[in-house]
């Protein structure tokens, strides 16, 4: 449990970092991961 909870947490650090010294404003980076997310909602409906 402590593994998958330190694993976690590693994700979540890494993307929080990579997001602060993206090479794009943080508007772009925020439009595109809406695109993301929606994406991916509409793959999991389909899915089903």
């Amino acid at each position: 449990m402590r593994f998958i909870l330190g694993l976690l947490f590693g994700i979540a650090l890494g993307v929080s970092l990579g997001l602060l010294v993206a090479p794009q404003p943080g508007s772009e980076t925020r439009r595109a991961l809406q695109k993301r997310v929606r994406r991916t909602a509409e793959e999991a409906e389909q899915e089903d």
